[in-house]
């Protein structure tokens, strides 16, 4: 069968902008922002918002060996990650959720954080559900080999309202969401409750309980700006299911009573954790 000339035409148009069609993604993750030491890109475990109230995204950190950054507390040392969504739209709200950090030790100090690679979870709520999202990121974050260099970056991620199926960077994403510790008594978690107690001015025992024996617990604790907590002692009860840390205090000021006191614990051990915040009965 033979085609004329303008048929011909008219089919070889139609299919190259059909490839041109196919051949159009969505956007789901910034270039890479690189020091010599490390690498930084926002990704989203989406292509697209539409029907959605939230996205998750992720912020993405490779680190050069040796090199480490920071959780939100960092300890003795190191400089916490500030996030900063100025100038974003359809944004309601941005909550970063953190994975658990390893303990390090420079110089006889002891600070909390992450190496070769982390992914920090953000969840960001849409104030027009379904509808366009730009994001702008301006990211204020330390990285550390045997002293801390200071970095800032700027990001620029926009998901359109097209389909919502799951991105090629959603896999490392929930890799991440697996090591942030869940809410302390929340449905499904081993965790299931904790309270604090003070047993005199500055010293109080946080008692944790579990579904399952803890092996080594151990546990972080936050309190006001400016305060310090001294791990005193650790120990399991004979069946393993509670775990209990006595800690010293010291707070900001003049008052150094921990009766009253709101503070966030992370209770972690080998294969589980939790976080709850609390006040020191």
């Amino acid at each position: 069968m033979r085609f004329p000339r303008f048929r011909v035409l008219e089919i070889a148009i139609l299919c190259l902008a059909l490839s041109q069609i196919v051949n159009v993604r969505a956007e789901t993750a910034t270039d890479w922002a690189r020091t010599d030491q490390s690498g930084f890109r926002l990704i989203s475990e989406r292509e697209g918002v539409k029907g959605l109230g939230s996205v998750r995204i992720g912020l993405q950190i490779k680190l050069a060996p040796g090199w480490k950054t920071y959780w939100r507390s960092p300890g003795d040392s190191g400089i916490p990650p500030r996030f900063d969504w100025t100038g974003s739209k359809n944004v309601k709200d941005a909550v970063v959720l953190w994975p658990l950090p390893e303990l390090f030790e420079t110089y006889g100090l002891f600070s909390w954080g992450y190496h070769d690679e982390v992914v920090f979870p953000i969840d960001i709520t849409l104030a027009e559900p379904g509808k366009p999202v730009d994001l702008k990121l301006s990211l204020q974050i330390g990285i550390c080999e045997n002293v801390c260099i200071p970095v800032t970056h700027e990001f620029a991620l926009s998901l359109g309202s097209g389909s919502a199926e799951l991105s090629s960077e959603a896999v490392v994403i929930q890799e991440f969401v697996r090591r942030v510790p869940r809410a302390i008594g929340a449905a499904g978690a081993v965790l299931r409750d904790v309270t604090a107690a003070a047993d005199s001015e500055n010293v109080f025992t946080v008692t944790a309980r579990a579904d399952q024996p803890f092996n080594a617990p151990d546990i972080i604790v936050e309190g006001k700006d400016g305060s310090y907590f001294e791990l005193v002692s650790k120990k399991r009860s004979p069946d393993g299911l509670k775990a209990y840390f006595t800690l010293r205090g010291y707070l900001p000021g003049k008052d150094e009573r921990m009766t009253a006191q709101t503070v966030t614990v992370t209770v972690f051990d080998d294969q589980f954790s939790g976080e709850k915040t609390l006040r020191v009965e």
